[in-house]
């Protein structure tokens, strides 16, 4: 019964995207080979979306406990990036196997001034983000749409305890999938919104009201960042600051102010 409504709405989104591909041409930017090839596509957008919503609601309805963290491997992290990144593989062997510098928003020009622009809008997008992070929580809280005082999931104080290998890992996975799927694919298709709203439900799973908050903002200045750019790499080094500084520096310290330990 927890599933039905996602699915339902899982379902109703697939046939909006293949509706608006066949009168508006959603996604003009591929070009599949024939017909065929192209409701292969649709197969298997449909599916890649029934695993997600099975994953998205089955980690945001039983979200792991401190004991259950403790025995899975470290790689069962990146499960949802597998899943996307399969899918961005998928695709583009569906559609002629474009050269993924098309196929992503990847241009070799001018590459030193993406890097710069993306480390802009990382520092500047984080305070920007707190910030509003933080005055949208006071007033959902204030109004009692949100706990005052929610404590951080095990999973946030899992991710926290980890070496800094591990650390730096989960990083570099979600700053290249993360952005290489939200921005370089689904944006491009969905557009700014869509893609932000999705990509603040594909964090549900942490179970942190706040967190979803500081997501959504972040997501929309990345987005707008790719919009205007059309570069995938100011985005990816934007993921990476706000995420690394979050990761190695503000849930530490927290935890640690807190007395929570790791």
């Amino acid at each position: 019964m927890i599933l039905t409504i996602p699915l339902i709405c899982i379902v109703l989104l697939w046939v909006a995207l293949i509706y608006l591909n066949e009168r508006h041409q959603l996604f003009s930017v591929d070009h599949f080979s024939s017909t065929t090839m192209k409701w292969i596509g649709y197969v298997w957008l449909g599916l890649f979306l029934f695993l997600l919503t099975f994953l998205i609601v089955g980690s945001s309805q039983h979200p792991p406990t401190a004991k259950d963290l403790s025995k899975v491997p470290f790689y069962s992290l990146f499960t949802l990036h597998a899943i996307l990144l399969t899918f961005l593989v998928g695709w583009w062997l569906l559609t002629r196997r474009p050269p993924v510098g098309t196929f992503l928003n990847v241009p070799r020009e001018r590459a030193g001034e993406a890097i710069m622009t993306g480390f802009a809008v990382g520092v500047g997008g984080w305070i920007l983000t707190i910030a509003l992070a933080l005055v949208i929580g006071l007033l959902l809280a204030a109004s009692g749409l949100i706990p005052k005082n929610p404590q951080p999931s095990p999973m946030i104080g899992y991710m926290a305890s980890l070496p800094v290998w591990k650390k730096a890992t989960i990083v570099f996975s979600a700053m290249t999938v993360e952005e290489a799927f939200f921005r370089g694919w689904l944006q491009k298709r969905v557009g700014l919104v869509a893609s932000t709203m999705l990509f603040a439900l594909a964090h549900s799973g942490f179970g942190q009201p706040f967190l979803l908050i500081g997501v959504a903002i972040i997501s929309l200045i990345i987005g707008f960042t790719f919009y205007r750019t059309k570069n995938l790499i100011p985005g990816i080094i934007a993921h990476g600051v706000f995420d690394g500084v979050q990761l190695f520096v503000i849930i530490p310290i927290v935890f640690k102010m807190a007395g929570l330990g790791g």
